[in-house]
């Protein structure tokens, strides 16, 4: 993978077998491609306002993932949208977004930005509904950062800046709170309610109405499982609801969107994802984990299961 701040920054640059070559002029740029095994070059025209096809040609043609830092604004829903994903990830969203009414006129939106693939999908969507809509809204993404944390977060501000946002990070004491002396035995239900009344405090300070969370459709089916198998009721995560002790409205976009088809579209565009360090999500004592497993064993008999079991639950949305 290349890493440019803009197409002239790719002038020189060498991958494996390829030399990359930019020139630009007044009766047209493009770009050229050298192949030093095979001795032959390849020349792509381009239009310096929109870059994105140019790269997908290449990586097409060389497998070499070409990632740009700076976009302009006709770029960013390209970049975005990206192509095969309108089935499988925009439909679905837009759908939610729909049924449930998700984004109105003056709603300003905190999209919760963990630096996993699913925050920064959510991210991309209401950016994407933000230049194809017309829908005047603000997104504002938060990032929760434990102080504890040594991981670096200043790719995920950079990847705000490239869809020209701005990244509110509010630095916390979390680990201390959830491994400290006391060691809880629950502690990923006393992470996610420290987490959301960080939040919750941050938008009425900011006076923001709505806050948006990465949850998809794996989730809801799991989460729906766990309370039947260990807690013995039936809640559920809603796709959308109102938070009456703080007076926002939750919303959750990618509530129909598979988690396959998440991670698909992120590895396609290079998504800056943050490892997370957190002992519980891989531990062979997560329930999670386990119900995880069991869907995917049951999906080898039915490749549907999961659509089967959320259009069974849908009546308690």
């Amino acid at each position: 993978m290349i890493k440019i701040k803009n197409i002239r920054e790719l002038h020189g640059k060498e991958e494996e077998n390829y030399k990359f070559s930019v020139v630009e002029s007044t009766e047209k740029n493009i770009v050229v491609i050298e192949n030093k095994k095979e001795k032959i070059n390849i020349e792509i025209e381009y239009n310096p306002f929109n870059t994105i096809s140019v790269f997908e040609k290449i990586k097409k043609l060389t497998e070499i993932k070409i990632v740009t830092e700076e976009l302009n604004e006709r770029e960013i829903l390209s970049y975005i949208q990206s192509k095969g994903y309108d089935k499988v990830l925009w439909n679905p969203i837009g759908k939610a977004m729909h049924q449930f009414n998700m984004i109105e006129d003056g709603d300003k939106i905190a999209v919760g930005v963990s630096g996993g693939k699913d925050s920064l999908v959510t991210l991309n969507a209401f950016v994407r509904v933000k230049k194809i809509a017309k829908i005047d809204f603000e997104i504002i993404p938060i990032h929760i950062h434990p102080k504890q944390d040594q991981a670096d977060c200043s790719e995920i501000k950079e990847y705000c800046r490239k869809l020209g946002l701005e990244l509110k990070v509010i630095e916390t004491n979390l680990d201390d709170m959830l491994f400290g002396e006391t060691k809880e035995k629950n502690p990923c239900f006393l992470c996610g309610r420290i987490r959301r009344g960080i939040l919750y405090r941050v938008m009425k300070e900011e006076g923001i109405n709505k806050l948006a969370l990465g949850h998809h459709k794996d989730d809801i089916i799991e989460t729906f499982l766990m309370n039947i198998l260990y807690q013995g009721n039936r809640n559920i995560m809603r796709p959308s609801y109102i938070s009456e002790e703080h007076g926002v409205k939750i919303i959750r976009p990618l509530a129909y969107v598979e988690e396959k088809n998440i991670i698909s579209y992120a590895r396609k565009l290079s998504l800056p994802i943050m490892k997370s360090k957190c002992p519980y999500e891989t531990s062979e004592d997560s329930k999670r984990l386990k119900i995880k497993n069991m869907i995917k064993e049951f999906s080898l008999e039915n490749n549907d299961i999961r659509s089967v079991i959320m259009n069974s639950i849908k009546d308690l949305f």
